[in-house]
Protein backbone atom coordinates (compact mmCIF):
# COMPACT_ATOMS: atom_id res chain seq x y z
CA UNK A 1 0.00 0.00 0.00
CA UNK A 2 1.45 3.75 -1.09
CA UNK A 3 1.88 6.08 1.63
CA UNK A 4 2.48 9.77 0.50
CA UNK A 5 3.91 12.88 3.00
CA UNK A 6 2.22 16.02 2.23
CA UNK A 7 3.56 18.70 4.43
CA UNK A 8 3.59 16.67 7.79
CA UNK A 9 1.09 14.10 6.99
CA UNK A 10 0.97 10.70 5.89
CA UNK A 11 -1.48 9.72 3.22
CA UNK A 12 -3.12 6.45 1.49
CA UNK A 13 -3.48 6.29 -1.94
CA UNK A 14 -6.93 6.80 -1.94
CA UNK A 15 -6.64 10.16 0.53
CA UNK A 16 -3.33 11.47 -1.86
CA UNK A 17 -6.29 11.28 -4.78
CA UNK A 18 -8.76 13.32 -3.25
CA UNK A 19 -6.46 15.98 -1.97
CA UNK A 20 -4.69 15.88 -5.42
CA UNK A 21 -8.86 16.42 -7.01
CA UNK A 22 -9.76 19.12 -5.03
CA UNK A 23 -6.89 21.42 -6.39
CA UNK A 24 -7.53 20.66 -9.90
CA UNK A 25 -11.40 21.19 -8.85
CA UNK A 26 -10.18 24.25 -7.21
CA UNK A 27 -8.33 25.45 -9.92
CA UNK A 28 -10.17 24.74 -12.51
CA UNK A 29 -13.54 26.59 -10.60
CA UNK A 30 -10.97 30.12 -10.71
CA UNK A 31 -10.21 29.44 -14.26
CA UNK A 32 -13.46 28.66 -15.52
CA UNK A 33 -15.36 31.36 -13.46
CA UNK A 34 -12.41 34.34 -14.43
CA UNK A 35 -12.42 33.39 -17.95
CA UNK A 36 -16.16 33.70 -18.16
CA UNK A 37 -16.69 36.78 -16.29
CA UNK A 38 -14.20 38.75 -18.49
CA UNK A 39 -15.44 37.26 -21.55
CA UNK A 40 -18.89 38.12 -20.37
CA UNK A 41 -17.96 41.57 -19.26
CA UNK A 42 -16.10 42.54 -22.11
CA UNK A 43 -18.45 41.14 -25.20
CA UNK A 44 -22.24 40.78 -23.31
CA UNK A 45 -22.47 43.31 -20.44
CA UNK A 46 -24.01 46.90 -22.00
CA UNK A 47 -21.83 49.69 -19.87
CA UNK A 48 -25.21 51.51 -18.83
CA UNK A 49 -27.13 48.98 -17.67
CA UNK A 50 -27.91 49.48 -14.06
CA UNK A 51 -24.85 48.15 -11.99
CA UNK A 52 -26.89 45.63 -9.91
CA UNK A 53 -27.89 43.96 -13.54
CA UNK A 54 -24.38 44.21 -15.25
CA UNK A 55 -23.35 41.87 -11.81
CA UNK A 56 -25.83 39.34 -12.06
CA UNK A 57 -25.28 38.79 -16.28
CA UNK A 58 -21.72 38.73 -15.45
CA UNK A 59 -21.38 36.66 -11.95
CA UNK A 60 -24.08 33.89 -12.37
CA UNK A 61 -23.04 32.24 -15.42
CA UNK A 62 -19.39 32.58 -14.40
CA UNK A 63 -20.14 30.58 -11.31
CA UNK A 64 -22.27 28.34 -13.51
CA UNK A 65 -19.23 27.64 -15.74
CA UNK A 66 -16.70 27.18 -12.95
CA UNK A 67 -19.05 24.51 -11.27
CA UNK A 68 -19.65 22.54 -14.63
CA UNK A 69 -15.41 22.68 -15.28
CA UNK A 70 -14.80 21.55 -11.47
CA UNK A 71 -17.61 19.41 -11.77
CA UNK A 72 -16.19 17.84 -15.23
CA UNK A 73 -12.70 18.07 -13.67
CA UNK A 74 -11.47 13.86 -14.83
CA UNK A 75 -12.88 14.80 -18.31
CA UNK A 76 -10.85 18.20 -18.19
CA UNK A 77 -7.82 16.21 -17.02
CA UNK A 78 -7.76 13.74 -19.61
CA UNK A 79 -8.36 16.16 -22.18
CA UNK A 80 -5.70 18.41 -21.02
CA UNK A 81 -3.11 14.90 -21.27
CA UNK A 82 -4.28 13.85 -24.92
CA UNK A 83 -3.63 17.12 -26.37
CA UNK A 84 -0.10 17.13 -24.11
CA UNK A 85 0.55 13.60 -25.63
CA UNK A 86 -0.73 14.78 -29.58
CA UNK A 87 2.09 17.91 -28.60
CA UNK A 88 4.82 15.90 -28.10
CA UNK A 89 3.31 13.24 -31.01
CA UNK A 90 3.72 16.60 -33.41
CA UNK A 91 7.05 17.48 -32.12
CA UNK A 92 8.64 14.42 -32.86
CA UNK A 93 7.02 14.07 -36.32
CA UNK A 94 8.03 18.15 -37.44
CA UNK A 95 11.29 16.80 -36.11
CA UNK A 96 11.71 13.71 -38.30
CA UNK A 97 10.01 15.55 -41.03
CA UNK A 98 12.42 18.39 -41.18
CA UNK A 99 15.15 15.74 -40.85
CA UNK A 100 13.81 14.03 -43.95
Amino acid sequence: MARYRVGNRFLSQAEFDDEQDAKWIGGLFLIGALVTGFLLHRYLVNPEWHKAIRFAVTVIPALGMGILLACLHHIVRMLLSLAFILAIIALVIGIIVSLI
